[in-house]
């Protein structure tokens, strides 16, 4: 058993955590994805037809590839790549690339620093995603023609200005086609009425059984974890373990961590012989609420025990400590 100063110098450490604000440009992208996501609910695609951060595995099944959003409708399904960039975007000569024309304000030194910032051909990117994903479906048993598959990318920023032949692809939305593109979801009366009465073969759309297998295939498909840090960062990628506790992902929806924050209450606590401890409260999935009755259970689990969660991008798994975890949301 630990002396009591050694208590007290654990219980002052778990009243503090580490404090991990997020990127903010990592933040705003975020936020940009998630604007579109309700743009596209406001003009009418309902929600279990709009689906965020899918994982999709390539041909061998070893690595997965990341969609921003994917909407599904009785045109095809739209891979859509969301960019929040602001500045100029152009082609680079050999068609490889995309150059992103950057700056750098230091407000203190009154000094902007311009460069450019070079990037994959993000349009071939999501292109060679969407053909993954049809790829996928088809293994599902959900066969639908490469023509029903509408690879896009869409940028948010109204500060962006795209070179002409970017603003002259058709998949490439910009602000001033931005509208256009969400108001081409939307359905009038006379589309229900003549969608209900003209076969599917002769409109050239997606039949009620087409979407539904689609749908079906495409809840197959995980997402990323969500780690929320105290201090309000995010960190998406694979929870992997955590001693104590082994949630059943196909039950579990979600790991909330309780602390004591109030370094006099901890204190009291080490003076009488405890050592700080953690409470994990599971929620169960497709539950109503997180409130009373729905969760699993309830683990205690030391201060400074490590969640092991390999973060999206990484080549080894971080340890995190409970001490600085808000939440955990799992994904399928």
């Amino acid at each position: 058993m630990l002396g009591i100063g050694n208590r007290l110098v654990q219980a002052q450490q778990a009243s503090a955590p580490t404090h991990h604000a997020e990127d903010e440009s990592v933040k705003a992208g975020r936020e940009a994805e998630q604007q579109l996501v309700e743009l596209l609910r406001k003009h009418g695609v309902p929600n279990g037809y709009v689906y965020q951060g899918l994982r999709v595995p390539d041909g061998f099944r070893t690595r997965k590839y990341e969609i921003d959003v994917v909407v599904l409708s009785e045109y095809g399904i739209y891979a859509i790549e969301v960019k929040n960039w602001s500045g100029r975007v152009a082609v680079s000569h050999d068609g490889k690339s995309w150059v992103h024309g950057k700056k750098d304000i230091n407000k203190e030194k009154d000094v902007t620093l311009h460069y450019d910032q070079v990037h994959d051909n993000v349009l071939i990117g999501i292109q060679q995603k969407a053909q993954l994903l049809r790829n996928h479906l088809l293994r599902n048993e959900s066969c639908l023609a490469e023509k029903y598959f509408h690879p896009r990318v869409v940028f948010m920023n109204s500060n962006v200005q795209l070179c002409d032949k970017l603003k002259s692809t058709k998949e490439v939305i910009g602000q001033e086609h931005l509208l256009k593109f969400l108001e081409s979801f939307e359905k009038g009366l006379a589309w229900s009425v003549a969608n209900s009465m003209i076969p599917s073969f002769i409109t050239g759309q997606l039949s009620y059984s087409a979407i539904e297998s689609a749908r079906q295939g495409l809840c197959t498909i995980g997402t990323w974890d969500v780690l929320q840090l105290n201090g309000g960062r995010q960190l998406i990628g694979d929870f992997k373990s955590c001693p104590h506790i082994s949630p059943n992902r196909d039950d579990t929806a979600r790991l909330d961590f309780k602390h004591q924050r109030n370094a006099a209450v901890s204190s009291v606590w080490a003076v009488l012989g405890y050592s700080p401890q953690v409470t994990v409260n599971m929620y169960k999935r497709n539950s109503t609420s997180w409130l009373v009755g729905s969760t699993l259970g309830s683990v205690n689990v030391p201060y400074n025990t490590d969640v092991t969660f390999r973060v999206a991008g990484e080549q080894v798994d971080s340890k995190i400590p409970v001490n600085d975890i808000h939440n955990i949301t799992l994904s399928v």
